[in-house]
């Protein structure tokens, strides 16, 4: 019984510690990117993220709590910030530096210890977050010595790569040149002697090129056939005269009209001349009317 006893007050005893601690956690800032000691930060659009263990992002303590966040630098002067909230990430605070930093230099995030959340608790004491900017001259540095080092990497798989192609086509070729003209291994195989070997091949290149020959021959003969058969139809098809023939002479009857306007105007000129003018070209006007009085 007393065993018993003993048991069931250590289990509440214990219950009420566990409660009691519970209570007394209060807001607490977990971590924080980039974390305290960072050496590696970059000056541009510097960023911190602080994690806590509670919502702190209730729209009735961000007005509170936005003179708690202070960022300076090595000489102590604060910078402009803006502290942002995530309603999909309560428990964090984002604290956004409004100014590009200096490379490879040292700032702080003062968080104050009056930091609050909806029910009441605070953070309780201050807490300070060290940070060091990355030297921005040495990245740099690094970045054009591994480009550097990738270019001449490139050149040099390059020139191998060439160099093996080359070495694989000669290689080829020499094994081609051996197929083609290698009389020992023709005459291993066919158990001839090496001499008859290269005069037969030499007749078979001899009869090849007269093949070859021929063929261009006959090629070229008949090309010259077909041109003076072409000349040939032309030439059917082309007459000579001795000079211009009327229209009639082919048996055309169309006329024209014009023969028989042209003989007309001869017609009228001649009866003119006979006939005389009474107008004479070097007579003016009051010699005409002289002549016209006396008759």
């Amino acid at each position: 019984m007393k065993r018993t006893g003993i048991i069931l007050g250590l289990s509440i005893v214990m219950i009420l510690m566990s409660f009691s601690f519970c209570f007394a956690t209060g807001l607490e800032l977990l971590d924080s990117y980039p974390q305290d000691g960072s050496s590696n930060a970059s000056p541009e659009n510097f960023l911190v993220k602080l994690y806590f263990n509670e919502d702190v992002s209730s729209q009735e303590m961000q007005a509170d709590n936005e003179g708690e966040f202070k960022f300076t630098d090595a000489k102590g002067k604060a910078l402009p910030i803006k502290i942002l909230y995530d309603a999909k990430k309560p428990k964090e605070i984002w604290v956004l530096v409004e100014k590009t930093l200096e490379s490879d230099s040292e700032y702080k995030l003062h968080i104050s210890g009056d930091l609050e959340m909806a029910n009441g608790d605070y953070l309780g004491q201050d807490k300070t977050i060290n940070i060091k900017t990355r030297n921005v001259a040495t990245d740099n540095n690094v970045n054009m010595g591994l480009m550097g080092v990738m270019m001449v990497g490139m050149i040099v798989f390059t020139s191998l790569s060439a160099k093996r192609q080359l070495k694989k086509q000669e290689e080829e070729e020499a094994a081609n040149s051996e197929a083609k003209v290698n009389p020992y291994k023709v005459a291993k195989e066919t158990g001839k002697s090496v001499k008859d070997v290269v005069e037969k091949t030499e007749k078979e290149k001899e009869k090849a090129r007269a093949q070859a020959q021929k063929k261009n021959k006959g090629k070229a003969q008949s090309q010259s056939e077909s041109a003076v058969e072409s000349e040939t139809e032309q030439g059917k098809d082309t007459q000579r005269v001795t000079g211009p023939r009327p229209i009639s002479a082919t048996g055309s009857s169309f006329i024209t009209g014009r023969k028989e306007k042209a003989e007309k105007e001869r017609e009228l000129a001649a009866a003119k001349a006979a006939a005389g003018t009474t107008r004479p070209k070097s007579a003016t006007g009051k010699s005409k009317n002289k002549k016209t009085t006396k008759k």
